[in-house]
């Protein structure tokens, strides 16, 4: 059977939960629809790749926008299941992702933590190529 990439539907929620779990992320069903639609509601879409019903793989497109470098797409939390990894799987989500994105503007960007080298060498066989790196930095508010 065909796989099929599609935007996610609420059906799919039971599926992307342990996707994120192998990217490295415990979810909740609730924090992860919250996510979902604070995504849609800034404006981006989660896409999903199934084949016989079963979710095998996800990405997230967003448009982030700076002062100074402007309106961008970004590919984010793109993951394939670890039993269907090098079918194609993650190439076809990431060219889900950038039609959406080019449809909205003209550059995507794309950021892999500095450990997973995996990542950046599947997005530099895709045409991606890296400008820059740098560290991020967090804070919390107080409670």
């Amino acid at each position: 059977m065909k796989t099929i990439y599609r935007t996610f539907s609420d059906s799919d929620l039971s599926g992307l939960l342990p996707l994120m779990q192998q990217l490295g992320y415990s979810q909740s069903e609730q924090s992860l629809l919250a996510n979902i639609a604070a995504v849609r509601k800034a404006g981006g879409e989660v896409f999903i790749a199934e084949k016989s019903g079963k979710v095998l793989g996800c990405v997230c497109a967003i448009i982030d926008v700076r002062l100074a470098e402007g309106k961008q797409g970004e590919i984010v939390s793109l993951v394939v299941s670890e039993d269907d990894r090098s079918l194609g799987l993650g190439k076809g989500l990431v060219c889900n992702a950038e039609n959406w994105l080019f449809q909205r503007t003209d550059i995507i960007r794309v950021r892999a933590n500095h450990m997973r080298t995996e990542a950046h060498n599947f997005y530099q066989r895709i045409g991606y190529e890296e400008v820059k790196s740098q560290k991020i930095l967090t804070k919390k508010a107080m409670p």
